[in-house]
């Protein structure tokens, strides 16, 4: 019991938090997207009700992904606290904002789906304009949970690259990711009608996840390192 206590340290939960949360989001993702038809309402809608179960599944591996983040932010907050307090507050504020953010937009799109797929009393030009002004709402929700979760990862991260607790490379990907995912945010929440390629500053960011997350599941922190930068902070 105290082999598994000791191999289950703040380091190595956070990454195994990590790379659930990053891998619910990612399916949650590539299974919905697929059912969008860009500017076609009716498409769509008859795309999703042939197999809307799957749709419904991709939008609670969102809201799983979502829940998780509280746990990953707790975990992440206590194990760089012995390095910044501060830091470790903001961290957990930010990452906890990017929950209740993600949340509130993926409840969205859930209850959209059976006004997108049955019909009701606004008719189908009322449904459209329903669906539009909450899909716009869901949308600044996201931005604004991806703005959260940007702000966490540049603190933290900069703590991390700081106290070398990770490979210093595998922290700046991360610094990086997080730098653009924070751009694209404010442009598309203040510009909603610019294209950007956001999709990228995501991807960065989902992947140097999956690295850091399979990194510190198997080689956890540097406890020696870490317990001597710890007394000198």
């Amino acid at each position: 019991m105290t082999t598994r206590l000791q191999f289950w340290t703040l380091a190595r939960l956070t990454g195994l938090l990590l790379l659930i949360v990053t891998l619910t989001h990612m399916a949650g993702f590539q299974i919905a997207s697929r059912f969008v038809i860009a500017g076609d309402f009716a498409a769509t809608g008859a795309k999703i009700a042939q197999n809307e179960s799957l749709y419904r599944l991709a939008l609670l591996s969102y809201g799983a992904s979502s829940l998780l983040s509280v746990g990953l932010a707790v975990t992440f907050a206590l194990w760089i606290a012995p390095f910044s307090r501060l830091a470790a507050g903001l961290v957990l504020g930010w990452r906890l904002f990017e929950a209740v953010c993600a949340t509130v937009a993926w409840a969205i799109r859930f209850a959209l789906v059976d006004n997108q797929t049955t019909p009701n009393l606004l008719g189908q030009a009322g449904a459209e304009a329903l669906h539009r002004v909450l899909r716009d709402i869901s949308n600044a929700a996201f931005d604004l949970g991806a703005m959260g979760l940007a702000l966490a990862t540049l603190i933290g991260f900069f703590i991390l690259f700081q106290a070398r607790l990770l490979p210093r490379l595998l922290s700046a990907i991360a610094i990086v990711g997080a730098i653009l995912i924070l751009g694209s945010s404010i442009v598309t929440l203040g510009w909603p009608d610019t294209h950007i390629p956001s999709s990228m500053a995501f991807a960065v960011t989902l992947l140097s996840n999956l690295g850091i997350g399979l990194w510190l599941l198997v080689r956890g922190d540097r406890p020696q390192h870490a317990k001597l930068l710890a007394q000198q902070a």
